[in-house]
């Protein structure tokens, strides 16, 4: 049996990596913030300001 290795260029593969987190986590916090903006209008309009 042969051994087969193989390899990955680290810098552009945790490079990568890194974008996909952050995109995520850019659409998550945007998202929350566009689900949290209706109730924050009502409030605000419930409080009279």
């Amino acid at each position: 049996m042969a051994n087969i290795t193989i390899t990955k260029v680290a810098g552009r593969g945790r490079l990568a990596q890194v974008c996909w987190f952050l995109a995520l986590w850019l659409a998550g916090v945007g998202g929350t913030m566009l689900l949290a903006l209706p109730f924050k209008l009502l409030i605000r309009a419930g409080a009279g300001g």
